[in-house]
């Protein structure tokens, strides 16, 4: 991601058990209040062909499973070909690499892009997010902001 430029970061998910990792991600970057990233929740990967910003740096952040443990975390740079072997949460109408290839063949794909998945708990189907996918939360968040985004701290103004 570029330093200091801004980052749009794109939590896919459901209020439905583990499926909420890639929302609660977003969320809980968003509550840091980075000056230079915008935060959008969307429920199917589809929904970024409305938001991605060609001068925008992207961040995806999904529940994925087939990339390890429940609540290990996993990232990417796009193009990648391992996200074809990854399972995303939900149940998408359009898979998350479709989305990203019909975006780079309009253009509209921002020249850094970058997945983060949470390895979901197969055998968790609650209202809540798992243990192990809670704690794959916080590992990701951390491991973001420290260092993808390292260029401000929360709420600090980069001055020209």
């Amino acid at each position: 991601m570029k330093k200091g430029g801004q980052i749009m970061i794109a939590g896919i998910g459901s209020p439905h058990g583990d499926d909420q990792a890639g929302w609660e991600v977003a969320r809980q970057i968003e509550q840091r209040n980075y000056n230079h990233v915008c935060v959008k929740l969307a429920r199917t990967p589809a929904d970024l062909l409305d938001w991605i910003d060609p001068a925008m740096d992207l961040l995806i952040c999904d529940a994925c499973q087939g990339a390890g443990e429940a609540g290990s975390v996993h990232q990417w740079d796009w193009p990648c070909g391992r996200l074809d072997e990854i399972h995303w949460s939900g149940t998408h109408q359009m898979s998350l690499t479709g989305v990203l290839a019909l975006a780079s063949q309009l253009g509209r794909l921002p020249k850094q892009v970058r997945i983060c998945g949470v390895e979901l708990d197969s055998n968790h189907s609650g209202k809540t997010l798992s243990q192990a996918v809670q704690a794959g939360v916080v590992a990701a968040v951390e491991s973001i902001c420290g260092d993808l985004i390292p260029s401000l701290r929360p709420g600090e103004i980069e001055h020209a």
